[in-house]
């Protein structure tokens, strides 16, 4: 019997030794597997951040991208609306010039350019006599003609500005 006990008085603290051994092994893989547990957790919690800052960059991106084009166009328009007030401006200085259109367009006639002058020897009598004279024929006077021919286009331009109260015409060259 004294073997037996010997040997367990030997095996009992080696079994007791592998016990505790596995024992701490077991918390250690349990903390470890925790820990790798967590860590997924976080990779999972993770991810849809990384996701989520990946879309903000192609958004952020994209609206750099609109916003450079936008300027373009703002850009583009500003330099329009210089030359356009430049053209005004310009204009501004230019005496006027007044149309007068004769005639109705159709697909028959044609239309033909003239300038109209009221006759200064004329404007000066007129003025002698007390009669008003319209300040319009201090500057250019061009006439729009709609009319079959040159000679009816004449005519028309005679009519509405008759020679003999004043008004010179001088016709252009026809535009088809």
């Amino acid at each position: 019997m004294e073997a037996v006990r010997t040997i367990l008085d030997s095996v009992v603290p080696l079994v007791a030794a592998l016990a505790v051994l596995c024992h701490l092994s077991w918390v250690g893989f349990r903390r470890g597997w925790e820990r790798a547990a967590g860590l997924e957790r976080m990779r999972r919690s993770v991810q849809p951040l990384k996701e989520r800052q990946r879309a903000e960059a192609e958004a952020l991106a994209d609206l750099t991208c609109r916003l450079d084009e936008a300027k373009a166009r703002l850009s583009a328009a500003e330099q329009r609306a210089n030359h356009l007030q430049r053209q005004i401006d310009a204009l501004d200085k230019e005496p006027p010039v007044f149309l007068h259109i004769l005639g109705t367009p159709s697909s028959n006639r044609r239309v033909f350019r003239a300038e109209v002058q009221y006759d200064t020897n004329a404007a000066t009598a007129a003025r002698a006599a007390g009669k008003p004279v319209n300040p319009a024929w201090r500057y250019g006077n061009r006439i729009v003609v709609h009319a079959l021919d040159m000679s009816s286009a004449r005519r028309e331009a005679e009519h509405v500005f008759p020679h003999k109260a004043g008004y010179q015409v001088f016709f252009h060259a026809a535009v088809s």
